[in-house]
């Protein structure tokens, strides 16, 4: 049952590593145009957040069987039926690491663009994607941390109905 949650870990970190290495090239072949329209480099904290996604995926893969571990609690090595409650639990989980994983490098921007502002400029739309991408951020954290939860919701509205 683990290999359902390892492959779901694997997909996204597959898909955080093409993100990634897209937002590189397409850094790379912007940053000529940027830099002689404006005259202004890219600071370091704009360097990481486009590096992040890939860092994240690289992240994800490498840690996906001891996650996998933590999201289906199986300890045999018997090969089992896939039951519809694991489906839900790694599903959950799966959906949590994409909602907090494709949110870190904007709130990572974000955060930095709102630090370099002076006092007293207009930063409505950048407070106002802070606080997006924190809900997303966090509701990520939440479907992860608490898929237990939404499994224990599952089987009570399967009983229910």
């Amino acid at each position: 049952m683990n290999s359902i949650a390892i492959i779901g870990l694997r997909i996204i970190s597959i898909y955080q590593i093409v993100i990634g290495i897209n937002a590189i090239a397409g850094m790379g072949i912007a940053l000529p145009i940027v830099n002689s329209n404006f005259k202004e480099e890219l600071s370091t904290l704009q360097l990481l957040s486009i590096a992040m996604p890939l860092l994240s995926g690289i992240v994800i893969w490498l840690l996906s069987v001891p996650i996998s571990k933590f999201v289906i609690n199986n300890k045999s090595t018997e090969v089992k039926l896939i039951n519809d409650v694991s489906i839900v639990a790694a599903g959950t989980f799966l959906i949590g690491v994409y909602m907090a994983f494709s949110q870190l490098p904007t709130m990572y921007f974000v955060m930095g663009k709102y630090n370099e502002l002076e006092y007293g400029m207009e930063s409505t739309s950048i407070i106002t994607a802070l606080k997006l991408s924190s809900i997303s951020f966090v509701i990520g954290l939440l479907l992860m941390i608490g898929h237990r939860f939404f499994v224990e919701v599952y089987k009570w509205l399967r009983r229910a109905g």
